[in-house]
Formats: C-alpha cells, sequence, structure tokens
C-alpha cells in the first residue's frame, strides 16, 4: 500500500505514517489510517513512548538459542530453568 506523498492532503509526513503502518500485517489502508490518526491525537510523550518501545524492542529483543521463543537473553527463561528436562525442548 502506498499513498501517494506528493498529493496527499496531509502532507508527505502522514502519508509515510499511514504507508509504514500499512505493512503491518493485518493492517489495511483504513486501519493504517486509524492508526496514524492516534498517533497525531497523542501527546508527543505518548508517541515518544510507542517509538521508544518499537526500537527497545527491535535492539533487545532476539531468538532463543535453544527453542526460538523471544528472549533478551541468549536463553529464555523456560531454557534456563533448571528445573526442567534440558533434552527436552
Amino acid at each position: 500500500m502506498k499513498t501517494e506523498t506528493q498529493d496527499h492532503p496531509y502532507g508527505k509526513a502522514v502519508a509515510r505514517l499511514i504507508d509504514e503502518f500499512g505493512k503491518l500485517p493485518g493492517i489495511g489502508r483504513k486501519s493504517a489510517e486509524r492508526l496514524a490518526n492516534h498517533v497525531l491525537a497523542s501527546s508527543t510523550d505518548e508517541a515518544n513512548s510507542l517509538a521508544d518501545a518499537i526500537r527497545l524492542v527491535k535492539t533487545n529483543v532476539k531468538r532463543c538459542s535453544m527453542c526460538f521463543n523471544l528472549t533478551e537473553d541468549t536463553l529464555c527463561r523456560i531454557c534456563r530453568d533448571t528445573r526442567r528436562d534440558q533434552h527436552i525442548v
């Protein structure tokens, strides 16, 4: 879903935000516009908090080297648990 940025009534920045939201799975044009409107209606602190949360998860979260679950460490909490049978994933 590509918005014509030159012709968009709210300008390039809003068009880009709609385009980026539209790349998310299950988000069509109308939903992308609703999300963009929500961000625009939010306070700067709320918008920055959302942006920071996205940056933080992309920087710190990876796949567990054993089971491929999401984790911030090499092994997830489940695989690190010494009480479980390490031979069973």
